[in-house]
């Protein structure tokens, strides 16, 4: 079958790379601001943003990072430690001197709260209680972020004292957007050129810590893929920017599915624990998720969907058990989760790990449709492969250069694959068109 429509040539990657670059810098330096001048609420939230930081002190891994705004530790089990912190306090206009929410260990909202007090030993009853995991809505919808949230606002009954919907932002670790600015095209890059995002996300708070994040409040969406919202269909979500595990030692020999090693499973696991610890201490009803660290960063679509489902079910051990020591982290506050993931193949593997169907928009994919897909998805890999076979020329370390070997390597494969399905089903024009519709990578180029 071919094409109704004559096939449109577009501008080469590097041009529309600039394109976006320049659209970009005109939303982050005229638009933005304008927004937050004229709208308080964004504006405050945009002011108010906190830097969290969990910590994991079983003695295997601890992070801390200085002049933190917000903390959430925990100890092993769950329990808080048995000492009350110094509490921090904000300066806020007209209201003088106050002690800041959501800023102590002994914050009896936080989600390592989970005996009746930091000195309380747990009960076996206690512990059974902890164990019974909330009954809890899981989706998986074959979307961008802000398209599933508004969805999410719109299909859902909001009363105005419940809390908005939060977000994840898959952000880079290195810098606030990643390479909005420079026209890339990843996740973070379209949530900063459709929100007040980037604003929140002050230059202190980086590099991220390992584990934790920036939570920032009322995050107003002005922006969708046809354009500019009115006034009326705007809307405000909460947002967690926390950066996962990049380019990770993978496991498999030659031909066979790579996974990640144990060391780094268990640091994307708690990585993702770390942002239901945020999620929860805030209060977070509605969630969205994404396939974190999938991509560019090297981590396999199928330990990222498999360590999610671990995470959300209550598993501590990160091989599918419950371990008998440690009560379990439910996530109480957290009543829905849903999984936005643009890419078919990968919502699909998600699907599949959590055993449920996967919400197409409008009824699903029509052939043309799913024929565009599959043209973008070429195209983005080629113009990856081709932009890490540039950085990996100049790259000097040997260890990150076979790193990136191992992901190069994988993303040819990727490509090898897709063409073989793809080629087989069109015909030279389409071919010609594959070319002309390569776009800008989602990767930022650091490392």
């Amino acid at each position: 079958m071919g094409r109704t429509h004559q096939s449109q040539g577009l501008a080469p990657p590097s041009v529309r790379k600039e394109q976006r670059a320049k659209l970009a810098r005109h939303i982050v330096n005229k638009t933005v601001p304008a927004i937050l001048a004229s709208n308080t609420r964004a504006r405050r939230g945009a002011e108010g943003s906190e830097l969290v930081v969990v910590r994991f002190s079983d003695g295997d891994i601890s992070s801390v990072v200085p002049n933190s705004e917000s903390s959430v530790p925990a100890t092993k089990g769950g329990a808080t430690p048995n000492r009350i912190p110094e509490p921090q306090y904000i300066k806020r206009k007209g209201q003088g001197r106050r002690k800041a929410k959501n800023t102590t260990i002994d914050n009896p909202n936080s989600p390592q709260t989970h005996v009746d007090n930091h000195n309380a030993t747990p009960t076996p009853d206690r512990l059974e209680a902890q164990r019974s995991i909330p009954a809890r809505t899981i989706r998986i919808i074959a979307a961008d972020t802000l398209v599933a949230a508004h969805l999410l606002k719109n299909t859902s009954k909001m009363s105005r004292k419940e809390p908005n919907i939060c977000i994840l932002n898959m952000a880079s670790p290195l810098r606030p957007g990643g390479g909005v600015l420079a026209g890339a095209t990843s996740q973070e890059e379209s949530l900063c050129i459709r929100t007040t995002l980037l604003p929140s996300l002050k230059d202190s708070f980086y590099r991220l810590p390992e584990y934790g994040g920036i939570f920032s409040r009322d995050v107003l969406v002005f922006g969708s893929p046809e354009g500019e919202l009115a006034s009326a269909d705007r809307y405000f979500v909460d947002v967690i920017s926390a950066g996962m595990l990049r380019f990770p030692d993978l496991l498999g020999e030659e031909g066979e599915e790579k996974r990640l090693s144990k060391k780094d499973a268990k640091i994307v696991e708690r990585k993702m624990r770390a942002v239901l610890r945020i999620a929860s201490s805030f209060g977070v009803k509605k969630l969205i998720l994404g396939a974190w660290g999938c991509g560019a960063y090297g981590n396999p679509v199928n330990d990222i969907a498999e360590a999610w489902q671990r995470v959300l079910g209550g598993v501590n051990d990160g091989h599918g058990r419950k371990s008998s020591n440690e009560p379990v982290e439910s996530w109480d506050s957290v009543s829905e989760v849903v999984f936005a993931i643009s890419s078919r193949k990968i919502a699909e593997a998600f699907g599949e790990a959590f055993r449920i169907e996967i919400e197409y928009l409008q009824g699903g994919h029509s052939e043309d449709e799913s024929d565009h897909h599959s043209d973008q998805a070429v195209g983005e890999l080629r113009s990856k492969i081709q932009e890490m076979e540039d950085q990996l020329g100049k790259v000097w370390n040997p260890d990150l250069k076979q790193r990136m070997g191992a992901i190069l390597d994988g993303l040819r494969s990727q490509l090898r694959e897709r063409e073989s399905h793809f080629g087989a089903q069109q015909n030279e024009d389409a071919t010609k068109r594959i070319v002309e519709s390569m776009v800008g990578c989602s990767w930022d180029g650091n490392f």
